[in-house]
Parts: C-alpha cells; structure tokens; sequence
C-alpha cells in the first residue's frame, strides 16, 4: 500500500473543504498513501500537494467560462501532463463537472479508475451528463440522500454514505475559534450576509444586501450585520462608505456569523445548508449574467435552487433569483422572519427534518474506507 497515489481533483471552494475532510481521513487510515491534487488551502493543510490552486479556477456562468477558455486549456493540458508523470492508482474527482467530466474520460482511456465524490447535479440540468458519469466512472459516491436511486435507476453505480458537512460541523464545534460573535452592546439584531465565494458572485449580490441591511435598519434601529467574507475576494470597493460603523467586515468567521446571526442572507450554495443545520433563520438570493440566466433557465429541470429546499422537497425558505432579487423582497421576508415567531418555528422545524434526513456523522470516514478499499 506503501507506493499508492491518488490523484484528487476539485475545482471551487466547497470542494477544497470536503475534499481536506476526505484527505484528513485517508491519511489517517493509510499515511503512506500518496496524495496530489487539484485544490485549495484546506486540501493542502491535509497533506495534498497542489498541481495548482482553485483561486486560478473558480469560474462561475457560462459566459465567464467561454471567456476564461485559453486559461482553462493551459490548466488541462497541466493536468494531464502531471498523470502521465505520476501515474495515480486512481482518480478521485469533486463536483466542478466542466472539467472534472471530461478528466473522468481521459482517465478512463488511459486505464485509471474513476471515482466521483459530490457528484454533478445532474438530476438538476445537464442531465445527459448522466452518461458520461456511468460510462467512465467505477463508483460515484453521493451527498444528498435522493442522489443514489436517481442514478441507479440510470444505470450508475452510486452509494450514499452521508452528507461531509456533517463532519465539517462537527469539526469546526470541536475547536475555540467557533466562539460565537459579540454582538456589539446596542445590537438587538445581527443579519449575516454571505455574498458567495467568488467575485462575481460578491459583485452581484453584496450591493442589494447591503441596500436592503440599511433600510431594514429604519425599522430595527439596534440593528447590526456581518458581511462573511471569502478567500481571495476584495470586498474594498464596498467600505468606502463612512456609515459602516454598524457592519463588521470578516474572513474565516462564517460559523460565527451563522451560529450568531438572527437572520441570514445567502447566496445560493453550499452555505446555505449549513446555516439550515445551525438552523438559523435565512433567506436564498443568486443573479448570474443575464446570458448565463438565460441558458441555465432552460436547462434547470428542479422546482427550487437551494439545497435545503431540494432535502426539504418543499420551500423551507424564499428564494428570490435573478430579476426577483429585490429589496423590497427581501424586506418582506427578513420582517417576516423577524416578526412572525411561528415563521421562524415553522422554518427550524423544516431545518430539523433536513438534518434527520442526511443521516449521522462520518461521511468523510465511510468515504475514505470505500476509496481505500477500492485502491486494494
């Protein structure tokens, strides 16, 4: 076991911090397992060595994409060079399905098996996709519990082994830096704001949070929030304004902010699942560019675009996209949940059910068994 390699690929930030929960594990069943990688800075702390890092690869929208596409080859052509040298004993792939399909069928030409951990959301758009993941992948290892009989109903070879936010959790309570955040003396209420975790995102969704924070202030004077800001995003153009003394500005503090925060404004993602398991009140924003919208609508084959709903399979909470990304509408929901205390049980009570339904802890443990047990 001492000489095997795998060679683990994810491409955006909620993969960097599954896939070091995943490494985490491996290395402490198997240290002798070598890992290189496509991934981020929780990837490398696990004992990952990076080809390069995901700050250089998080595109978001097709447009972006179309306009990253020299870029994109030069990693591609980088990455598969790396194989060819290292020779892995397997694959291991995370989400990032424009690049990570096509790696999966290089792969699979040159003989390497193919797992893939937080498969595409295929049961959501693309799903032709769903052939090229049974025709070059050995084993797809799920996230959401509908997942695995909605692939092998397609002839895909799919388990379901738990959520890894589970362990991400648990993990990150297990530590001091989980302290919640003081809310400043004359708070009465603390909004979290999550943006996103890219640029784009930031630059889409920050300006309508902060508008909607500052008049939801008029009502609410003890008022406060916390913008959570990610990894390698300047958020500089938006704290030039002298009224900011009521806003806190923070990196790495997002379980903080979700354990704290009265009420949560999110983009859509990963985040928004875990401010359901600290059931905390939130409300789900996301704007792309208006081509990226346009394509994406008639591809999109799912009622809801937040995973909480998709668990719940019912509108635990608002979601407000593209052109309905107003203030006025989400001033209407944040005084709702702010208002109304039977809202706010009824929505916790959605949050409870959706933990119910993910299972217990120990995903990442179960996964890194199945890949090693595979790598025999």
């Amino acid at each position: 076991m001492s000489s095997k390699h795998i060679f683990i690929s994810a491409g955006e930030l909620s993969g960097d911090i599954h896939g070091g929960n995943l490494i985490a594990a491996i290395k402490s069943k198997q240290p002798t397992v070598e890992i290189s990688a496509i991934g981020g800075d929780n990837m490398a702390a696990a004992g990952a060595i990076l080809l390069y890092h995901i700050r250089e690869t998080s595109f978001m929208g097709f447009a972006e994409i179309i306009r990253h596409l020299p870029l994109i080859y030069r990693f591609w052509k980088k990455t598969l060079r790396h194989i060819h040298r290292s020779k892995p004993d397997m694959v291991v792939l995370i989400d990032y399905p424009g690049f990570n399909l096509r790696l999966a069928k290089a792969m699979s030409k040159r003989g390497i098996p193919v797992v893939y951990y937080i498969s595409p959301q295929v049961w959501a758009w693309h799903q032709s996709r769903v052939k090229k993941i049974k025709k070059y992948t050995r084993l797809v290892l799920c996230i959401l519990p509908f997942e695995e009989s909605w692939l092998k109903e397609r002839g895909v070879n799919a388990k379901y082994l738990g959520h890894p936010l589970k362990d991400h959790l648990e993990s990150v309570r297990s530590t001091a830096t989980t302290e919640k955040i003081v809310k400043p003396k004359d708070s009465d209420i603390l909004v979290g704001l999550f943006p996103g975790s890219r640029q784009q995102e930031v630059e889409r969704h920050l300006p309508v949070m902060l508008e909607s924070v500052r008049t939801l202030r008029k009502d609410f004077p003890g008022l406060h929030a916390a913008v959570a800001v990610a990894p390698d995003v300047n958020v500089a153009a938006f704290q030039s304004d002298p009224d900011m003394e009521w806003i806190q500005w923070l990196e790495n503090q997002n379980h903080a902010i979700m354990q704290t925060a009265d009420l949560l404004i999110m983009s859509s993602g990963t985040a928004t699942l875990e401010a359901a398991l600290y059931r905390t009140p939130l409300i789900v924003i996301y704007r792309l560019s208006n081509i990226s919208y346009q394509m994406g609508k008639r591809l999109v084959k799912v009622p809801y675009i937040s995973l909480v709903n998709l668990i719940a399979e019912e509108p635990a909470v608002a979601e407000f996209i593209q052109h309905d990304v107003t203030v006025d509408n989400i001033l209407r929901e944040a005084r709702r949940i702010l208002d109304d205390t039977n809202y706010r049980r009824q929505m916790i009570a959605y949050f409870d059910a959706v933990n119910e339904k993910l299972g217990p802890p120990g995903g990442s443990e179960r996964v890194a068994d199945e890949i090693l047990s595979l790598l025999k």
